[in-house]
């Protein structure tokens, strides 16, 4: 039987092939396209990105929940239905919203040129959001390998798609196209394997929806995603409105979300999600705290030493992957790692796992009328940078106000019982030490690529020496590690 730990570790392979693979598509686009059709790309993403996670009306999270919930009653077969269709319909209002207001999103942009390309994009949308059901279906049916297989080579058919009209010579074009023929396979495939993995549709299973049930509880996660979204995509949504394409292509390659903070935080949140809910249920408040302990202190294992290398390696990281065009990225790149330290938590979940998905709305309100106001206030004040600022500020206010409710949910009594904090500050002083190490082999090599990858080389061999030194990794994480790489060497290497 898997662990909490396997199952997550199925879910981190399946992500950091996805976003490995998904992570080289901007570095290969920015060689490809100039700054002005790179910005208009990036201005269709901004625009896909917020109706995906809006749109779905929190629909996908909640088959977490639902799924074991009405295990007893039969009524499987009516949640993956109407999941579905619910899922369709948005992604076609969606797609007729991207169509109807492209004129508009253009003039607004400064970017004329964007109608003809939201024109096509718009069934992309509709594809994409109908299709967001599989993952969630196929965690909360424990069939993480599947998923493992499925993200993988769903994303490198992705790459391949979309890279073929660039090779071709079409451009932005062939690229938008490419696009819409990828989400179009996406959720025919999708759709039919899980239509047809679900048994019990000769049942009176039109007698058993609880679409009203189900809405109930996804409509806070859709308030809360809306809300969450618009504070996520806020500062670049403004630069996009009040910048040129150019100066949104510099922001956004700034604001580059680095694979390993989803790969392994959206990971975990994942698997807690599914696991939780029936320790709730018990009233097991020790089993979760004691799970949500271990979550932290794993995912800072990863995360905290990432955040220390990439913000003391900054300018070398953003101009050599993105080259020198883009070193005014570097500055806006710095204060968005900021935020890769907060993701270590995943306060978010809590509310969910209780079914106390208000809670999540009413911090996203808080949260998107302070970033509001914070992001013009310091537009106004410093220009470019104010927007990102504000990101930052938002998050960190956002946290407190989680970590606040999470303690009330589980009966925490201080934060030492909920935070392995003296983990945290030890993790945290390693990767300084190994930050130095670093630092003392920067420029020894004329190639840059050379020295940036040697440096990195010495950077992480240094942190894993003085964390098996120091006791951060356990018994129990090393035996981890080499059950993982195990099942990745060859049979012939194990």
């Amino acid at each position: 039987m898997s662990t909490l730990s396997d199952k997550t570790g199925f879910l981190i392979v399946a992500n950091l092939v996805k976003y490995s693979i998904g992570f080289m598509v901007p570095i290969v686009l920015v060689r490809a396209l100039n700054q002005q059709e790179y910005g208009s790309y990036q201005q269709l993403l901004l625009i896909g990105n917020a109706l995906a996670g809006i749109m779905t009306l929190g629909l996908p999270a909640s088959i977490y929940y639902f799924y074991h919930h009405v295990s007893t009653t039969g009524r499987r077969p009516a949640l993956v239905l109407q999941t579905v269709f619910m899922l369709a319909i948005m992604g076609l209002v969606s797609g007729a919203l991207v169509y109807l207001a492209a004129p508009f999103l253009a003039q607004r942009m400064s970017n004329p040129d964007l109608t003809g390309f939201l024109n096509i994009y718009a069934f992309y949308v509709v594809f994409f959001i109908a299709s967001e059901h599989f993952i969630h279906f196929l965690i909360s049916q424990d069939r993480y390998r599947l998923a493992v297989w499925f993200e993988a080579g769903e994303t490198t058919l992705r790459v391949v798609i979309l890279f073929l009209p660039l090779l071709l010579g079409f451009g932005l074009v062939g690229l938008v196209w490419a696009t819409v023929v990828y989400a179009s396979l996406r959720f025919t495939i999708r759709t039919g394997i899980i239509l047809r993995a679900v048994k019990g549709f000769s049942g009176p299973w039109a007698a058993s929806l609880f679409l009203s049930e189900q809405l109930r509880y996804s409509f806070p996660l859709f308030l809360s995603s809306l809300i969450g979204f618009i504070g996520a995509l806020l500062d670049k949504a403004i630069i996009a409105l009040f910048f040129t394409p150019v100066h949104f292509a510099i922001y956004t390659v700034g604001a580059l979300e680095i694979p390993l903070d989803v790969i392994f935080q959206a990971s975990v949140a994942n698997v807690l999600r599914a696991s939780l809910p029936p320790l709730v249920q018990e009233g097991n408040l020790a089993e979760i705290i004691r799970i949500w302990r271990e979550s932290v202190r794993k995912l800072a294992i990863i995360l905290l030493p990432s955040f220390v290398f990439l913000l003391g390696f900054s300018y070398d990281f953003i101009t050599l992957l993105f080259t020198n065009k883009y070193a005014e990225s570097v500055y806006v790149f710095r204060i968005y790692l900021f935020l890769m330290p907060f993701n270590i938590f995943v306060f978010s979940l809590m509310p969910q796992v209780f079914g106390k998905t208000r809670i999540n709305l009413y911090i996203s309100i808080g949260a998107i009328l302070a970033h509001v106001a914070l992001s013009f206030l310091l537009l106004w004040a410093i220009g470019f940078y104010g927007p990102v600022l504000s990101t930052v500020i938002t998050v960190l206010f956002i946290s407190i106000a989680y970590f606040v409710v999470t303690m009330r949910l589980v009966k925490a009594t201080s934060a030492w019982e909920l935070l392995p904090l003296a983990s945290l500050l030890k993790i945290f002083t390693l990767a300084i030490l190994s930050l130095i190490m670093a630092y003392l082999v920067r420029g020894f090599f004329d190639v840059k690529w050379i020295d940036f990858m040697a440096c990195a080389i010495i950077y992480s061999v240094s942190f894993l020496l003085l964390a098996i030194w120091s006791g951060v990794l356990t018994g129990e994480d090393k035996r981890l590690m080499w059950r993982w790489i195990a099942k990745v060497l060859p049979r012939n290497m194990r």
